[in-house]
């Protein structure tokens, strides 16, 4: 089986169950707010982001080996997968006992976090958040070996499943006892059972793992994964200080009640991201086989069309939520969970500008060009948190969205490519730019057209208004894309990837 052919299998899969996915979570959002204060919906995103910060203890030895599982799966070297799983086992157990450990030690000065606080037992519901944390580690190192190995499709079914069966006993248990120490011990099960049929699995699938005979890693293998671990230690800093301190601000300078409402608004944009996003987590083995075995020209080319799709996307999704954000809102949870039209307006140029780093970001990765753009992250993550704390305590929630698109602009908007372009694939920086630009005059222009024309059609926010709205920026969107870049090269080659793999004959 090719290269695309995995891709495509691997999307497949993991978008239909990514999609089924997410409808339960909405649904388990839903009765959530409607069953339980909104504080303890506040305490879910202070915590996800909290237990995020924890994260730095993987110090970033997953996406290190996972990168130097590449070569001996290509070439199936099965005595050196071994040792790197081998190795991979060793370290996530420590790192699931250490996050623990760590977590533990907080809990004195959880209160600092929250603006007045008066939430009974706060300091055991994250007790139990933080075990869910910490044991996940203690088998999901398996998952990595089946991505690696281009079986993205794999995890994503069981980790799917799992959640699936995880949200109907939550919504189960809300609907005959409003608890919310039953709604989270759930969560703590599931994720114990989901890592531990995962782990069963991957045992199944590649049996050599449990060969005890296992040989010392090779040192150069060793080394190279000791620099992109130092490498990628800054990436995860920066990356923490990026994703997980924007509730964590809120809770402290404004309170719980704004981080729900912020968390509202961050889970539909997170899910439709990761959503449109699995298309990459998908193909990066592929990626990362490509880089190993294929010509410059090769991957120039490949790049050129994940770029050019990737700003498709960007165009689909940030329309859509230009239009569409505060009705679905207002639909799912009500007019009084409603941001103001700017700090909307922010949030979607935020997720447009973050959205198109996924290329250059997946090539980047599967280059393993950790090193290169080391100090990259601190400067981002610095940016971050002094604008998003200034602009938060003067200006309030808006603070937190100006701190990240301030942060983005200063510096991976640019850094990002210019790495890769001098250390992997050669491309011209300002050719890049010419055609990012171009991507984001259709996309601004397109957008601003189909919210005119829902104004002009729709005056009222209802589900067939909304779903009728959902027709309508497909279909301008995808039309005027296809008129503007219909001869384009990476048009004609997703063209003939359509005819040719998918059997779409009619295009």
């Amino acid at each position: 089986m090719g290269r695309i052919e995995k891709s495509s299998k691997n999307i497949k899969y993991t978008v239909i169950a990514y999609g089924v996915n997410y409808f339960f979570k909405f649904l388990v959002r839903f009765i959530f707010v409607k069953l339980l204060p909104i504080e303890y919906l506040g305490i879910n995103g202070l915590f996800t982001n909290l237990l995020g910060i924890l994260s730095l203890a993987e110090l970033g030895i997953g996406p290190a080996i996972v990168y130097s599982l590449y070569q001996p799966l290509a070439t199936k070297d099965v005595a050196t997968i071994k040792s790197l799983m081998l190795l991979f086992k060793k370290a996530y157990i420590a790192i699931g006992v250490i996050t623990i450990v760590v977590g533990i030690c907080l809990l004195p000065w959880l209160d600092w976090f929250i603006k007045g606080n008066n939430i009974s037992y706060i300091h055991w519901f994250y007790v139990i958040f933080l075990l869910n944390t910490g044991i996940s580690y203690f088998y999901s190192y398996k998952r990595s070996l089946l991505i690696a190995d281009q079986k993205q499709y794999i995890n994503s079914i069981y980790q799917s499943g799992g959640q699936i069966l995880l949200a109907i006993l939550q919504i189960s248990s809300l609907i005959v006892c409003p608890n919310y120490w039953i709604y989270i011990i759930l969560m703590l099960c599931s994720t114990f059972a989901e890592n531990f049929i995962v782990g069963k699995k991957v045992e199944k699938l590649y049996p050599y793992l449990q060969d005890e005979k296992v040989e010392i890693l090779d040192s150069n293998i060793k080394e190279t994964i000791i620099k992109n671990i130092k490498a990628i230690i800054v990436h995860k800093i920066g990356m923490m200080a990026i994703f997980s301190t924007s509730n964590l601000i809120l809770s402290k300078f404004i309170g719980l009640t704004a981080v729900a409402f912020y968390s509202n608004y961050y889970m539909v944009i997170t899910a439709v991201n990761n959503f449109t996003g699995q298309f990459f987590s998908s193909i990066t083995a592929s990626i990362g086989e490509l880089i190993v075995l294929e010509t410059n020209e090769k991957k120039v080319k490949i790049f050129n069309v994940m770029e050019f799709t990737v700003a498709w996307q960007a165009l689909i999704v940030s329309s859509g939520f230009y239009v569409l954000l505060n009705p679905l809102i207002e639909l799912w949870l009500g007019k009084e969970f409603l941001f103001d039209t700017y700090i909307v307006d922010l949030l979607i140029v935020n997720f447009y500008l973050m959205y198109m780093r996924k290329a250059v970001n997946t090539f980047k990765d599967a280059s393993g060009l950790y090193w290169n753009d080391r100090y990259k992250p601190l400067a981002e993550a610095t940016i971050n948190l002094v604008a998003s704390v200034y602009l938060t305590i003067h200006y309030g929630v808006i603070g937190v969205i100006w701190g990240g698109i301030i942060s983005t602009l200063l510096t991976g908007f640019w850094v990002e490519p210019y790495v890769l372009f001098r250390n992997s694939i050669e491309i011209k920086l300002k050719d890049y730019f010419k055609d990012y630009f171009k991507y984001a005059a259709v996309t601004l222009l397109t957008s601003v057209v189909s919210k005119w024309l829902y104004t002009k059609l729709f005056t009222e926010v209802t589900i067939i208004n909304f779903v009728l709205g959902v027709v309508l920026c497909l279909v301008v969107t995808n039309a005027v894309w296809v008129l503007v870049f219909r001869k384009r090269e990476e048009m004609v080659y997703l063209r003939n990837i359509a005819r040719d793999k998918f059997g779409m004959k009619f295009l």
